[in-house]
């Protein structure tokens, strides 16, 4: 598998706090026994930040079509076809969340479980579930229980269905510690999302709870209802507003990573458009605030243009074209890599409100207005005030279904909103909930027909999968020459264990 190397510096330059000398960079990165796990903590949660927040955004972003690979460049090309292999993620991912999120995270959480230290136990608990849930749904089986472990240098791959008992297990575990216990260190310096806020912090993880239910509502139905009527009899509490890592600057190195690749090094001109299938939903339903703080208009001005899925070749597009005649993703320095956002967190709620019946019609509607007025706000405020936001986020067009319509008109609703909210800023949770329930649904014609549906998927002009879609990822190359576990090869359009919705 891969190499025993825990970045313990990785991804530092991030973060700016008061506290400078966080880990001496001449430190052994392997006599982790010297490095107090305290200043372990950042390391690891920015190292999953900048993974999360570049390269899996960006595939999010396409294969949920809200972005489209530009004319006139390929950096992205092999993701928009769907052209996957063992090398399209690498150790620059797969790697670095091993060997360096979760490698960092396991030693704070060893390291604090010895010295009763439950808040430090807790957070390194609930980061270490979202990155191998991440994992189990992009690849299904991945090393785990013994992938962290020094001795074992081709750790066994197990089942998705597994990983995601054992997360549960983790979480309560994590979740019934003494957090009134004296004398606990507060982690305020190096608690990076939280400032050490330990309430917000078992809100997230009741919050990841349930979305690892819900994510088995098609393949564990009896699972995941018994599960959710728990936490709602529990009358536990959700995540209160955003989860995401907001502490960059405007300088090299410290800043949003997709900003630093796509705007930086690329000279303010990314190689990432406007997908028509987004554009179009947008343009049906009138929702042209959105898309104008969302999107910036072509160069040579007018209104928002967009390009049909993976259409990048196309020879009828005019000579020169390039992607400067496009709408391009707005991207901010500053702008905070999102774990999940509170419009997702509703969204969940509303969902498993409406599917479980664990509270009544009226509170999964309110949860439902709540997501979207949110998701609004996070685009337009402070552009617009409060007041005209809520104005515009009720939109007739997104109202919830009446009451007593049928489960299958919630479900659409519910997750076609959460698919435009989370554009740009967890696109791959959106293309993980299309596996699941469907929506946004597929189109049997493409974009350009006059018959198109709005909205609808369509698979990717240059696709190389035969007209199928994309489920999976396919292990790094370094998988496959040293860890003799590493399953057989699957096709990119395989789906993964809990993908069983008819």
């Amino acid at each position: 598998m891969m190499k025993f190397k825990v970045i313990l510096l990785s991804f530092i330059f991030f973060v700016s706090l008061s506290c400078e000398n966080w880990l001496d960079v001449n430190e052994d990165p392997n006599s982790l026994t010297e490095v107090d796990y305290k200043l372990v903590l950042p390391s690891g949660i920015t190292s999953m930040v900048y993974v999360m927040g570049g390269k899996y955004q960006i595939l999010g972003a396409l294969w949920s079509q809200h972005w489209t690979q530009s004319p006139g460049s390929s950096q992205y090309s092999g993701i928009d076809s769907y052209d996957i292999n063992s090398s399209s993620f690498d150790d620059r991912q797969f790697g670095e969340l091993y060997s360096g999120a979760l490698k960092a995270l396991e030693y704070v959480k060893q390291e604090s479980e010895k010295e009763e230290e439950w808040n430090y136990y807790l957070i390194a608990n609930v980061m270490q579930a979202y990155i191998f849930q991440v994992l189990v749904d992009l690849y299904n089986e991945i090393p785990f229980s013994e992938a962290l472990d020094a001795g074992k240098t081709s750790p066994r791959y197990e089942k998705g269905q597994d990983i995601y008992d054992s997360l549960i297990a983790r979480l309560d575990n994590a979740l019934s510690k003494d957090f009134e216990k004296e004398d606990l260190k507060g982690p305020e310096e190096s608690d990076v999302l939280f400032n050490g806020n330990i309430d917000r912090w078992i809100e997230f993880a009741n919050t990841l709870k349930l979305k690892i239910y819900l994510r088995q509502s098609e393949a564990r139905p009896e699972v995941a209802r018994a599960g959710i009527e728990k936490l709602y009899e529990d009358e536990v509490k959700f995540v209160s507003g955003d989860v995401g890592f907001a502490k960059f600057m405007n300088e090299s190195g410290r800043r949003n990573p997709l900003y630093e690749t796509e705007v930086v090094f690329l000279g303010n001109n990314p190689n990432l458009i406007l997908s028509y299938t987004l554009y179009s939903y947008l343009d049906k339903n009138i929702d042209y605030d959105r898309l104008n703080y969302m999107f910036n208009t072509p160069e040579n001005g007018g209104e928002h243009k967009a390009l049909e899925q993976g259409n990048y070749n196309d020879p009828d597009i005019a000579s020169g074209t390039t992607g400067a005649t496009y709408s391009k993703p707005l991207m901010r320095y500053n702008a905070p890599v999102y774990l999940m956002s509170y419009s997702e967190a509703c969204f969940l709620q509303a969902e498993a409100m409406i599917r479980y019946n664990v509270e009544p019609y009226t509170k999964a509607r309110e949860k439902y207005d709540e997501a979207k007025y949110r998701a609004y706000v996070r685009v337009l405020y402070p552009n617009y005030s409060l007041e005209k936001i809520s104005e515009i986020a009720d939109n007739k067009n997104y109202s919830f279904p009446s009451e007593g319509s049928s489960l299958e008109s919630f479900i659409k609703a519910i997750i076609m909103q959460k698919w435009v909210a989370l554009a740009g800023i967890q696109s791959l949770e959106t293309f993980f909930e299309q596996n699941r329930t469907h929506y946004p649904e597929i189109s049997n014609i493409p974009a350009d027909d006059e018959s198109y549906e709005p909205g609808k998927y369509t698979i990717s002009v240059n696709n190389v999968t035969s007209n199928r879609f994309p489920k999976r990822l396919i292990f790094p190359e370094s998988e496959y020459t040293s860890n003799i576990n590493t399953p057989e090869r699957k096709p990119v359009w395989e789906k993964v264990w809990w993908d069983t919705k008819p």
